[in-house]
């Protein structure tokens, strides 16, 4: 130790992250390995990447597979307990402190060779398009006849039948039976699938119940697969469990998690189909009453028309007119008489006024010569012989 130089080296935990990420990054075998293990606490949040824990017998440790490699085949496998060998490169996350395996691709422990095989084929059958989605058909809304490639003697068969039979017992199923285990199964579940080709069903079910990889391995033979994808009948295949797929899945139209699945994908649920038909019945009540007031609401127009053109309609508009001016007219007449009954009145009390009687009995009296009516003393000389009217009378008298 340097007295004199007495000075610490303090590192971050960043720094410590930073230099061990760069450590792993710096071996090569690291970067591009294969790592064995059985799978545990196996997580999926929502945002699509798969996080488990990858152990042997003494240790452990994180993985991870991101969401743009978690393939349906690596899903299937990443189930507690299962054994796998895991291809991906070792990384430091660095914000944790811990290093993970980061996975490209999974294939079971043991069986390597085998499915590096069997993804040679699928990739070779996916370019050749036998997997392309615009090539998959629509199922039928309601099949009449339903082919199904199964063991006669397997539970799959009775899963099926029990469930066509509760959700849709129209339906006819036609039995082609085969081997569904072993290497003689693919030539007789090709044969059974030729057979229902030829009788055309309505749509096809190829199904078998769960098993080991190894069980369903039959259903990996090139010569199904392009059977299948050749298929003029709509087909569903209902192989093993959920986790399980086949190369027969692609290139069906519709995969089903089960051959109880591929059942239901089959044929509708008659409640669905009881509940579709009164639902048609009322919307078709709905459609019969709205045209119907329709048709009601255009016959009373019409029919208003037709009774406005109508000649009876028209006359009795006319017999109102007619009315309807007969009174303007009994009134009219009855205001101008009634105008000149009054002004009549009116002159009857002038001309009254006027009367000379009337002005006679206030006293006054008309004076007269001759034929002339003396207005003036003036008009008269002494011994003119004037005529006097009274009210009562007349008397004669001689000017002095």
């Amino acid at each position: 130790m340097d007295l004199f130089n007495n000075t610490e080296k303090i590192f971050t935990v960043s720094d410590i992250n930073s230099l061990v990420a760069g450590m792993m990054r710096a071996i090569p075998d690291f970067q591009d390995c294969w790592v064995a293990g059985e799978v545990s606490k196996v997580s999926i949040p929502t945002s699509g990447h798969c996080y488990f824990t990858l152990k042997d017998n003494t240790s452990e440790m994180k993985a991870v597979v991101w969401r743009g490699n978690l393939t349906a085949k690596i899903r299937g496998l990443l189930t507690q307990g299962n054994a796998i060998e895991a291809h991906g490169y070792v990384s430091v996350y660095e914000r944790g402190g811990y290093y993970q395996l980061t996975i490209d691709s999974v294939r079971p422990k043991g069986r390597g060779n085998i499915y590096e095989e069997l993804e040679k084929l699928r990739k070779k059958l996916a370019a050749e398009g036998l997997f392309d989605e615009e090539r998959k058909r629509p199922l039928p809304r309601i099949p009449r006849t339903i082919g199904v490639v199964t063991s006669p003697s397997g539970a799959a068969l009775q899963d099926i039948l029990n469930t066509l039979r509760g959700r849709w017992p129209l339906a006819e199923v036609w039995l082609s039976p085969a081997s569904v285990q072993g290497d003689g199964a693919p030539p007789e579940i090709i044969a059974s699938l030729l057979r229902l080709y030829e009788m055309k069903p309505d749509v096809i079910i190829l199904a078998r119940g769960g098993g080991s990889a190894e069980d369903l391995w039959c259903f990996n033979d090139e010569a199904l697969v392009r059977t299948v994808a050749a298929s003029p009948i709509p087909l569903i295949t209902g192989v093993g469990h959920e986790v399980d797929f086949t190369l027969v899945d692609y290139a069906s139209d519709v995969r089903a998690p089960t051959p109880t699945g591929a059942a239901v994908r089959a044929v509708p649920s008659r409640e669905d189909v009881l509940s579709e038909l009164r639902q048609l019945e009322q919307r078709l009540d709905w459609a019969m009453d709205g045209t119907l007031q329709q048709r009601w609401q255009a016959l009373d127009i019409l029919e208003k028309r037709l009774l406005t053109q109508s000649p009876e309609n028209k006359i009795q508009n006319e017999k109102r007119a007619l009315d309807q001016l007969s009174a303007r007219l009994e009134l009219l007449q009855k205001a101008y008489f009634d105008s000149r009954r009054s002004a009549l009145e009116g002159l009857e009390k002038r001309l009254l006024s006027l009367n000379p009687e009337n002005i006679m009995k206030r006293g006054y009296a008309f004076v007269r010569r001759e034929d002339k009516i003396i207005t003036s003393a003036n008009d008269l000389t002494t011994n003119d012989r004037i005529h006097i009217r009274f009210v009562d009378g007349e008397k004669t008298a001689i000017v002095e």
